[in-house]
């Protein structure tokens, strides 16, 4: 079975953000996929090797017309917003798996899970050029009541960049 993108596991008509959302138009349209947890290693609530809980990986590419000022570099603000979207899916699949359920099989009369961002750091090491594949690694490294501290790692050619970003599970819906 070929992989889905967390973002595809929402209801399409609720699901219209302008970072992920699957059906908005004008969105960046960004996809992350999990890989791994310590729920799938039969771990619960125990780090992996890596000293997280579980983790996303998703890659994107900027367009010419998301430039920042000059033709060849990405505007900071979609950098902020695909790591923001990035977060928010790696949240929402690490609580969905730590509640036993597996992706996917939250769709339908079952509730899906929603999360918001709590709070967003991104610290610019260089400037993010325009064209070049952008991939995003997002690993949960903590939980605290309804909050998931999540971190991302950008890496674009050999220039990388980091966000922190803490989540707040706002619960389920039908």
């Amino acid at each position: 079975m070929a992989a889905v993108a967390v973002q595809d596991l929402l209801d399409p008509d609720r699901n219209t953000c302008y970072g992920c959302g699957p059906h908005n138009r004008e969105g960046l349209r960004l996809k992350s996929y999990w890989q791994d947890d310590c729920i799938n290693e039969g771990k619960r609530g125990e780090e992996l090797g890596d000293g997280s809980l579980g983790s996303c990986r998703a890659s994107f590419l900027a367009k010419p017309h998301m430039n920042g000022g000059s033709p060849e570099i990405t505007y900071g603000g979609i950098i902020a917003s695909i790591v923001d979207c990035h977060g928010i899916n790696t949240a929402r699949a690490f609580i969905t798996r730590s509640q036993g359920l597996v992706l996917g099989e939250s769709s339908g009369s079952a509730p899906q899970i929603w999360c918001v961002t709590k709070s967003l750091r991104v610290d610019y090491r260089r400037p993010t050029p325009v064209g070049i594949p952008i991939e995003l690694t997002a690993r949960v490294t903590k939980t605290e009541k309804k909050n998931r501290i999540i971190h991302v790692k950008i890496k674009v050619e050999s220039v990388d960049s980091k966000g922190t970003y803490c989540s707040v599970d706002i619960g389920h819906s039908q």
